[in-house]
């Protein structure tokens, strides 16, 4: 291969790596973006557990009540203690469920970043070999 060869060679490394950090930094952007609609997910599951308690406590009030149960009763607050203890334990994992799938989404993004930086390097070195190969063939 003559020294245009090489030159060409070196131009044609850098572009490749060029598009190859911006694909990486696409990806890592797309990571970024799953990461908070994990977020977001967990938090409305959270709201609709929540609700959901909400609902089956007014109903259990409502059946006590139209049933002639002292709302009050030791039977009646335990259970609606051990509805919302439940619910208090569904929320807890959804949040940690959440947190984790975050944590994973943040971490391939940071990992597409570092893969966009390597192959940059790695065009840069591939790159000036050819500029050195273009040069002692043109001055060879």
């Amino acid at each position: 291969m003559g020294a245009v060869g090489y030159g060409v060679s070196a131009v044609m490394s850098l572009a490749a790596a060029r598009q190859a950090q911006k694909a990486y930094a696409n990806d890592a952007q797309a990571s970024y973006e799953q990461a908070e609609m994990a977020k977001i997910q967990a938090d409305q599951e959270a709201i609709n557990r929540t609700a959901e308690l909400n609902a089956k406590l007014a109903s259990i009030s409502a059946s006590a009540s139209g049933g002639g149960v002292s709302i009050s009763s030791g039977s009646m607050q335990n259970i609606k203690r051990f509805e919302t203890k439940l619910a208090k334990a569904d929320v807890s994992a959804i949040q940690l469920m959440g947190l984790q799938n975050r944590r994973k989404f943040k971490l391939q993004g940071k990992q597409s970043k570092l893969k966009g930086k390597a192959a940059l390097i790695s065009g840069v070195g591939n790159a000036a070999s050819s500029g050195s190969k273009a040069y002692e063939s043109y001055n060879g």
